[in-house]
């Protein structure tokens, strides 16, 4: 408890700082005086840089904005079971964070959620995610596989930007929106599922995937944005299920001749 600074409110315990001096295995307590923990605050651990692992006890339901923001150090961290949200840049920049598991009550990846999580290679995504926020995954370039569950509704805009070793994704059919730049600059990238929910496809969604090769355009997808494909150059094959969108002049620039 030496290095962790709190506050107590109607019997319960908020985690508000750590000393930045702390480093290696931090096990947060159960309780402190008597309380239980039961949320981590806002910038709580931000640019702890030389924590390697810390554990949270199952006491705690609410992680603020960037709690373990910058902890570059870090490698591992236990999430409990009754955490319900990820939220706005909670792992931002934790760059040798190669692994995360996402408890089963979690409904929301907030905003910046991952940036820059560079060494992160697989996440599974809990089936009670309803959305991921804007810039989820923003330079995970580790990434190489992702599964995004049925209940997933909207994915934010930049979610997936530069992840560079992502080699698939599926999209299921309970999406209805993707964000401008999702999938943009996922060079490995050689298939995707789009699910028939999807209405639209935004600016430059999956620009600069330049290993696709192939993609089908759900029937209910009605406009294709500026550059949504574009500098995908290995892209050969178009196909559209359904009456063909309302395609931008420039939503294929610089893919293969003849793909379109």
């Amino acid at each position: 408890l030496c290095w962790l600074t709190w506050t107590t409110t109607d019997g319960e315990v908020r985690i508000t700082d750590c000393n930045e001096a702390a480093s290696g295995e931090l096990v947060i307590p159960n309780t402190v005086g008597g309380n239980p923990v039961t949320s981590i605050g806002d910038r709580a651990f931000f640019v702890c840089t030389e924590l390697t692992s810390i554990t949270m006890p199952d006491s705690v339901t609410s992680i603020g904005v960037l709690a373990f923001g910058g902890c570059s150090s870090l490698t591992s961290v236990t999430i409990p079971e009754n955490v319900t949200s990820i939220g706005d840049g909670v792992f931002e920049n934790c760059s040798i964070l190669a692994s995360v598991t996402i408890p089963e009550n979690v409904t929301r990846i907030g905003y910046r959620a991952f940036r820059g999580c560079s060494s992160l290679t697989s996440v599974t995504i809990p089936e009670n995610v309803t959305s991921i926020a804007s810039e989820a995954f923003y330079l995970c370039s580790s990434l190489a596989s992702v599964t995004i569950p049925e209940n997933v509704t909207s994915i934010g805009s930049y979610t997936f930007y530069l992840c560079s070793n992502l080699e698939n994704i599926t999209i299921p059919d309970s999406v209805t929106s993707i964000g401008g730049g999702a999938f943009q600059g996922c060079t490995s990238l050689t298939s995707i599922t789009l699910g028939s929910g999807i209405s639209s496809l935004g600016i430059s969604v999956f620009s600069n995937c330049s290993s696709l090769a192939s993609v089908t355009i759900p029937e209910n997808v009605t406009s294709i944005g500026q550059w949504s494909f574009k500098d995908c150059s290995s892209l050969a094959s178009v196909t559209f299920l359904g009456n063909a969108p309302s395609v931008d002049a420039q939503a294929f620039s610089g893919v293969a001749d003849g793909a379109v």
